[in-house]
């Protein structure tokens, strides 16, 4: 989501956001504890989180890009990952809304889960061109990083407190956007299964298999 100052101490820092790990509740969360995402200044004119900067949503800047184009020189970088399988079922609902009901059958032939990921038709919406992104590509040594998995409840709030030294209350029943489509994600089958933890190998070994030199809790 970018770089984050808080109104009254006036401190910074870099919020990783890895799509489909609770980006809206902990944006709503930011703002009622007095965090303000900052714009991002592009050719002279300010881009906000929901602007596109070389061919991606800045909400969803990756490293390649959030070094490149954000000021993060000495301020905090938090980010929350989620475990592979879990957040790709959670993003599923794409596929079928552009492929249909078939899509499920194509993407339990790996060769098909393959060439549907990387040739993912989403012209119309550029929010999702990074949702397959391994989530090590958003990822430094630098960066803090809390497990989805573990809650977004008090114990997160407690965990942003510390690492941002400013106190942060989470309000569990903060409203956000949904997603109107979350009933149509595709079965978590096994032969589905076994292609997201072939797919995304790297990231259950390094985040998740503890093979990474990350500050993961």
């Amino acid at each position: 989501m970018g770089t984050y100052r808080h109104k009254e101490t006036g401190k910074r820092f870099l919020l990783v956001h890895i799509p489909r790990t609770g980006g809206r509740f902990i944006s709503v969360n930011l703002e009622k504890n007095g965090w303000e995402m900052e714009p991002i200044d592009y050719y002279g004119i300010p881009h906000y989180q929901h602007s596109v900067i070389d061919d991606c949503e800045i909400a969803h800047f990756y490293r390649e890009l959030y070094e490149k184009h954000c000021d993060i020189e000495g301020i905090p970088q938090i980010a929350v990952i989620r475990n592979p399988v879990d957040r790709f079922i959670s993003a599923s609902t794409y596929f079928r809304t552009l492929y249909g009901s078939k899509v499920q059958q194509r993407m339990e032939d790996y060769d098909e889960f393959i060439s549907i990921i990387e040739n993912f038709h989403n012209d119309l919406d550029v929010e999702t061109r990074n949702w397959w992104r391994p989530q090590i590509d958003y990822l430094t040594e630098e960066t803090e990083v809390w497990k989805f998995e573990d809650g977004l409840g008090d114990d997160f709030g407690n965990w942003m407190s510390e690492k941002l030294e400013v106190p942060f209350e989470v309000d569990s029943h903060a409203r956000y956007r949904g997603n109107k489509y979350e009933d149509l994600k595709l079965d978590k089958t096994d032969n589905l299964v076994d292609n997201i933890k072939r797919y995304y190998s790297d990231d259950i070994e390094r985040l998740y298999s503890g093979s990474m030199d990350l500050n993961v809790r």
